[in-house]
């Protein structure tokens, strides 16, 4: 493996919790807009330590050169891919992330653009890695503007990618006429009806629908507007406009029964929603997760939180805080 470790960026997070480190996967065909969305992240002031992983398929990692810049500690995967040759590589590599000292909070890698996703997520199930890090979410980008011209290999390719993630980013929207873009739709929601989509320019996307929510994303708010750095940018725009979130606390502890049937609720077009929950009877905290058409509650080793919190996000018009609130509401237990 060629292995370039970056400097660490400045920590504004003391350690985090034992268990599992969340990992996102960037996948999306070549020059979709990945390393960008990924220096998005990583130059936003969120107070969140992150572990990079960028691979590429030639000699020369170009994209872990840019990444390098934004001091997020850094490890390049060279002349492969993670899906097929360099497997053995990204297991080390992911596991000399979890060894640094702060550990990260998450851990972003950064897909070769004739990458897998589906050979990459097996080999992150791999023995040496169980218990130490999870897949949090899988996220394709496509080029709006250069979808329609890809021939039929590489079209296989673009969809395979955008079939094996949880939400699809259809980037670069302001090059591509509406026509492109509703081709884009059009393509790929015929294999996946359910697939979570979001338009964007520039991969400009809320840091919360890429990462999960910070632990204080409840207490506070989503951060739905563009970084003020952004703002001298022609592209800089208020998320406001596309996005909405809610959110929803809890004193008293949950009925689970009831609880799971509020969660057939949420709107289908709903792209993210995290909570951290007390449930009545249960010794130990849950954690319910969404990320696109993917969903998951389990308990974790932490005790109860005094209170239940659960935020989501989604298109704008598509949450009634009204409705969901009176919902959840409804999920108290009686005892």
């Amino acid at each position: 493996m060629s292995g370039v470790v970056a400097r660490q960026r400045d920590l504004r997070l003391g350690e985090n919790l034992a268990g599992p480190v969340p990992l996102t996967l960037l996948t999306g065909f070549l020059g979709a807009g990945k390393t960008t969305l990924l220096r998005r992240l990583l130059t936003r002031p969120e107070g969140v330590r992150y572990g990079v992983l960028v691979n590429d398929f030639g000699a020369i990692n170009i994209d872990a050169g840019l990444i390098l810049e934004t001091k997020a500690d850094s490890i390049a995967l060279s002349n492969g891919c993670v899906c097929c040759s360099l497997k053995d590589d990204l297991v080390a590599a992911v596991g000399n992330l979890l060894s640094t000292s702060p550990r990260p909070d998450h851990i972003l890698l950064e897909a070769s653009g004739v990458s897998r996703p589906l050979s990459i997520l097996s080999a992150l199930e791999a023995d040496e890695l169980k218990g130490k890090v999870r897949v949090e979410a899988t996220l394709c980008l496509v080029d709006a503007a250069e979808f329609g011209g890809l021939d039929y290999s590489m079209t296989e390719l673009a969809i395979d990618q955008a079939c094996s993630s949880d939400i699809l980013i259809i980037n670069k929207c302001d090059v591509a006429s509406e026509a492109a873009i509703a081709d884009v739709e059009n393509t790929l929601s015929g294999p996946m009806p359910q697939m979570r989509m979001v338009r964007a320019v520039e991969a400009d996307v809320p840091c919360d629908l890429v990462v999960g929510f910070r632990s204080d994303a409840a207490k506070a708010r989503l951060r739905l507007r563009a970084d003020p750095a952004d703002q001298g940018d022609r592209h800089a725009r208020d998320h406001g406009e596309d996005f909405e979130a809610w959110s929803w606390t809890s004193e008293a502890p949950l009925d689970r029964s009831r609880f799971e049937a509020a969660l057939q609720l949420l709107p289908t077009k709903l792209l993210r929603a995290k909570g951290i929950l007390r449930i009545a009877g249960e010794p130990k905290a849950a954690v319910f997760q969404l990320v696109g058409k993917r969903r998951s509650m389990q308990s974790i080793e932490a005790a109860p939180p005094q209170r239940s919190e659960l935020v989501a996000l989604g298109p704008k018009g598509s949450l009634d805080a009204e409705a969901l609130t009176a919902a959840f509401d409804a999920t108290k237990s009686n005892f």
